[in-house]
């Protein structure tokens, strides 16, 4: 794939991933339970899936030519979509993505240097550290304010699920490159549907899990649909792009979603500034590598 159409692709599942954590979140505070929220946007997700995989049983067969620990991805994928749920409700998207970007800024940066994904290792050239730095530098500026407000031990949790997703985009992209995009999404969603399941099986038995009302909004439940487009395009883009520049993309993505989700309320300057600078930060973030391929 062509770096410039993966760079784009990478951006617009940023911008899905904003939508996704929305209805999530929604569709968690109608239910009171961000658990069963997640089962519900998984199992969707998974339900679509497992139709298109199978037209796609010869690439399925090839599933054994990696590492059983890439085939986890899912449980990553789970992790971020429980907690998005729960967070989502208490401390805005915005403050969500500044934790989840967080973490998966950092996350990335050791993932590639580690060559987790199917791209190899990857230096940490001026470039990357910078992208990363300006990234960081940009997100922190947008959220000092209710970084004060909300509640550590939620904000640590959200960080956590961001370094998540550098994982998870690295081993769904080795999933992917033996199979195909369809069958790391369903690896993903069947994985990640599973945990989720058993969570909410050890809630059941331990406390209870009880939906005070099933919302009528039928948008609220496509949090899966999303999903599995988001996960097909990063298993797609890893490759050419790198764990880093992936969710620096992605992150610019989910930024410029937030803003268009929230122009009914009004954006500020801070909030049009860190939308910039992130931007900027992708661009950082391939130079060094751009001058090599030259």
């Amino acid at each position: 794939m062509k770096r410039n159409v993966a760079l784009a692709a990478a951006v617009v599942s940023g911008g899905f991933v904003a939508l996704q954590q929305r209805l999530n979140g929604e569709l968690g505070a109608d239910l009171h339970d961000p658990l069963l929220a997640a089962v519900v946007s998984f199992g969707s997700g998974l339900l679509l899936i497992s139709v298109l995989v199978l037209r796609r049983l010869d690439a399925l067969s090839r599933l054994t030519q990696v590492p059983w620990w890439s085939r986890l991805g899912g449980l990553c994928g789970a992790t971020l979509v429980a907690v998005g749920a729960t967070a989502a409700p208490k401390i805005g998207i915005a403050l969500l993505t500044v934790g989840l970007v967080s973490g998966t800024t950092v996350a990335a940066l050791l993932v590639d240097r580690a060559g987790l994904g199917p791209g190899g290792s990857r230096p940490l050239t001026p470039g990357r550290l910078g992208g990363a730095a300006l990234c960081l530098f940009a997100i922190g500026l947008s959220a000092r304010e209710g970084l004060r407000a909300a509640s550590p031990l939620l904000i640590a949790l959200v960080v956590l699920a961001g370094g998540l997703i550098s994982l998870q985009q690295a081993v769904n992209g080795r999933v992917r490159a033996a199979t195909d995009a369809t069958v790391a999404t369903f690896v993903n969603f069947i994985v990640g549907t599973t945990g989720l399941l058993l969570a909410l099986t050890v809630k059941a038995v331990v406390f209870d899990v009880h939906a005070d009302r099933w919302p009528h909004e039928p948008w609220l439940y496509f949090g899966g649909l999303i999903g599995c487009a988001f996960i097909a395009m990063a298993a797609v883009t890893v490759g050419t792009l790198g764990v880093l520049r992936l969710g620096l993309s992605t992150t610019a993505g989910q930024l410029i979603g937030g803003v268009l989700l929230d122009l009914d309320r009004g954006i500020s300057a801070v909030t049009a500034v860190t939308v910039g600078l992130t931007l900027v930060a992708v661009g950082i973030s391939g130079l060094s590598r751009q001058r090599v391929d030259a």
